[in-house]
């Protein structure tokens, strides 16, 4: 990739291999734009009645797992990105669900006190 191609999402999904309990799962992720997961980001956010904002981190890992997550292979079982849901994340090892979670990119960006200083 090179020229203006560098700034945009690429399409091409990839492969992550985790080891969990000695076997071998693969995960199969895309890529997501900007302005997905900013539209994610909205969508996890509340807001009260005296108007104090609230972020919910677990619909905020769910939702995105959804979209970045096109399916898992362990063994010869398959689990396709369909089945990626409420069901499957009630279900999901603990340990496991912290694995997938570092595909999740953070939600908020730490920036420095002299981010707007440098530019």
């Amino acid at each position: 990739m090179s020229g203006i191609d560098i700034i945009f999402s690429t399409s091409e999904p990839r492969e992550v291999e985790f080891e969990f309990k000695g076997q071998k799962v693969i995960v199969k992720v895309k890529e997501m734009g900007w302005s997905e997961k900013n539209k994610i980001l909205s969508r996890c956010f509340t807001y009260s009645s005296d108007g104090k904002a609230s972020f919910d981190f677990d619909q905020y890992n769910k939702e995105m797992l959804k979209k970045l997550v096109l399916g898992i292979k362990v063994g010869e079982s398959d689990v396709p990105s369909g089945e990626i849901n409420e069901i499957f994340f009630a279900r999901l090892n603990p340990t496991f669900g912290g694995m997938l979670q570092r595909l999740v990119p953070q939600a908020f960006e730490e920036m420095s006190s002299d981010f707007f200083a440098k530019g």
